[in-house]
């Protein structure tokens, strides 16, 4: 086995910082003074270093098509056709906003409250987050089949405090939006007052905002899971009438998933109470807002100067094939990701990950046969569920099938709008259908993962599985500090304050004891105090119960991981670089976490993210592992050395 560990770079590290006082700073000081933000993001580090790498292995594979006589294959046709449209500026600036006319015009023809929904159903259908959301995903109660969630929504700003806050800072948030609402509507080529149209559509967003939840509140499970009988759904919102709009849609369930009951009743008397022209703003917003990428540089420069320069700090945007690649990745995602695999994930790396999948699924097992705080009722359950655990590499074993979706080479916005009516109309035409659960919820070259509690799975695309995070020939520290802690940390994320909740087969359900229940939840706050204690910087905190279940993946995943090292041997191994095996398992767990911000972006991360910093999803967990203060030999005054009676352990 390879004993590759760039992560022991002494130029990444910073030596003047002990490892004991600040270990992210420790292990990452030298890089993240040497790598600012570049000026076309608002964060830089690892998990962007690999996706700017997995952008350049598409973007060759897409010029060698470009030169082919004839596309290796559809996948590489429509990625090529699609991609082709979004880098023709020319036909972009010709079509102007012609695409939108249709459904421009339907909204001027709006005259009454009762002519809203038929338009709001063609907005729907593009994926116009327009007064309320609506999805389809499996049923929380009988996971073999699919549900209808209705959720709060209709806002353009990122979160309802936005709103609602009366700092400086959001102040001046609040006029550029207003700004930009109207800039938009001015591009729309509208008659009216933009200012004034403006200004009465975000006070009509502000007065949605106030029956919102938080971002925190959207993760109270017991609150936003609630269940409503198809023919109760007008007794919400009598206005809107809601059972009739999912009927326009083309579904008709028994019943529905409903996140905020609170938010239709507000909602339906809010509609009733504004003036039509004033709903008619509030649409054409939403519909620019969510095309303005795709429509000429005017629409898409306002956009960029909003949301990527003001909220995210960017200096400058991306070069334009990056955002085309970005949107397919959107629209497209599997087709983009066929051709990613090909050159990019070889067998021998899909073979040792399911391999270290395996470790840490028996080291998650280990930890609950260990954990002393649960009774046995609670954990002969939980044995079940770890023992339904699935995991998915890689990528799928069946592509999606994109045969029925039209991609042209001429109009990217028509594109655009044809693929998000495509996705609409496979969600919800899959209602009456068995749960597919060979299904990936994010394409095979995101640098991502994820843990579905509905299905009991984990999941870690090829594009993750790429250095640092995992070497395919690398060392084991590397890889079970690097991948081996993601892949805990998904699997924990099954055990953590909202994965709990859900059983062996994915349902909401309550299968712990009251008492075991209660002595999690004290656990729990104890981490989260923790984070929110966390010196972050002047002005700047961290919200412990916003980012509480990734807190607990972090610190899970971290835990198992070491043990599944250990348990696979990874002790036996040779020093190298004067750091001994477990040094180096905990400096890859640092380095796949550097990242720098731009003070904009850290901002708003910490104002809707659910992970916290960087600096602490690395500092927190290692402060409560006896294991990391034994590896590196810390004294009892070292800051990240808790007491014993201080640390967190759940797994």
């Amino acid at each position: 086995m390879s004993t590759r560990a760039p992560y022991l770079d002494t130029s990444w590290h910073d030596h003047d910082v002990a490892v004991g006082d600040d270990f992210y700073t420790h292990a990452n000081g030298g890089w993240l003074s040497d790598h600012p933000v570049p000026a076309e993001y608002p964060a830089w580090g690892s998990f962007l270093e690999i996706h700017v790498r997995n952008e350049d292995v598409l973007h060759r594979l897409l010029e060698q098509a470009a030169d082919a006589d004839e596309p290796a294959d559809p996948a590489t046709a429509m990625v090529g056709d699609y991609v082709a449209a979004g880098l023709d500026t020319e036909a972009i600036a010709a079509a102007g906003i012609e695409p939108l006319r249709p459904l421009l015009d339907r909204i001027d023809a709006i005259a009454t409250t009762e002519d809203l929904s038929p338009v709001l159903v063609e907005l729907q259908r593009l994926g116009v987050d327009a007064l309320f959301g609506l999805g389809v995903q499996a049923d929380f109660d009988h996971t073999e089949r699919y549900l209808v969630y209705v959720g709060q929504g209709g806002l353009g700003l990122p979160e309802r405090d936005y709103y609602l806050r009366d700092d400086e800072r959001s102040r001046a948030i609040q006029s550029a939006y207003r700004d930009h609402v109207a800039t938009q509507l001015a591009n729309l080529g509208l008659s009216d007052d933009t200012s004034a149209a403006a200004e009465a559509v975000v006070a009509f967003e502000t007065t949605l905002a106030e029956s919102s939840y938080t971002a925190e509140q959207l993760r109270d499970l017991d609150r936003v899971l609630n269940r409503v009988d198809a023919d109760e759904l007008d007794d919400l919102a009598p206005r809107l009438g809601l059972h009739a709009h999912l009927a326009r849609l083309g579904v008709s369930p028994t019943s529905v998933a409903v996140d905020n009951l609170g938010f239709f009743p507000d909602l339906d008397a809010l509609v009733a109470d504004t003036p039509v022209d004033v709903l008619r703003h509030y649409l054409r917003w939403h519909l620019v807002r969510t095309f303005a990428s795709a429509l000429p540089p005017a629409f898409e420069d306002a956009n960029f100067a909003f949301h990527g320069r003001l909220l995210g700090g960017q200096q400058e945007q991306q070069p334009r094939w990056k955002r085309i690649l970005s949107a397919a990745t959107n629209d497209i995602g599997e087709q983009v990701a066929q051709l990613y695999v090909d050159a990019a994930f070889s067998p021998e790396a899909k073979a040792r990950c399911e391999a270290m999948v395996d470790e840490l699924i028996a080291a998650m097992e280990r930890a609950v046969r260990s954990a002393d705080w649960m009774t046995d009722e609670t954990r002969a359950a939980a044995l079940t569920k770890v023992s339904t655990f699935t995991a998915k590499i890689g990528y799928p074993d069946t592509w999606r099938d994109y045969s029925d979706l039209e991609i042209t080479p001429d109009v990217h916005v028509a594109n655009r709008m044809r693929a998000a009516a495509f996705e609409t109309e496979r969600r919800l035409g899959r209602l009456d259908e068995p749960v597919d659960t060979t299904e990936w919820e994010m394409p095979a070259h995101m640098v991502n993962a994820y843990y579905n509690p509905l299905r009991n799975e984990i999941v870690f695309p090829a594009g993750i599985l790429q250095p640092p995070m995992f070497w395919a020939d690398g060392d084991d520290a590397g890889n079970f500090g690097g991948i081996g802690t993601v892949i805990g940390h998904e699997i924990t994320h099954g055990f953590d304050d909202n994965g709990s909740k859900f059983d062996e087969q994915g349902r909401f359900r309550m299968w712990w004891t009251e008492e075991d229940r209660r002595e999690f939840d004290r656990r729990a706050t104890v981490l989260a105090d923790q984070v929110n204690a966390y010196p972050l910087g002047e002005d700047l905190a961290v919200n412990g119960r916003l980012t509480l279940g990734e807190n607990l993946a972090d610190l899970g995943g971290l835990k198992i991981a070491f043990d599944a090292w250990r348990h696979a041997g990874g002790g036996d191994a040779d020093d190298v670089g004067g750091h001994t095996p477990a040094q180096r398992f905990f400096l890859a767990y640092a380095t796949i976490w550097r990242m720098n911000y731009t003070p904009e972006y850290l901002q708003l991360l910490l104002n809707v993210d659910v992970h916290a910093p960087s600096a602490v999803r690395v500092n927190v967990p290692v402060s409560n592992l006896a294991a990391f203060a034994e590896a590196f030999d810390l004294g009892d005054q070292a800051t990240l050395r808790r007491p014993a009676d201080d640390r967190v352990e759940i797994w």
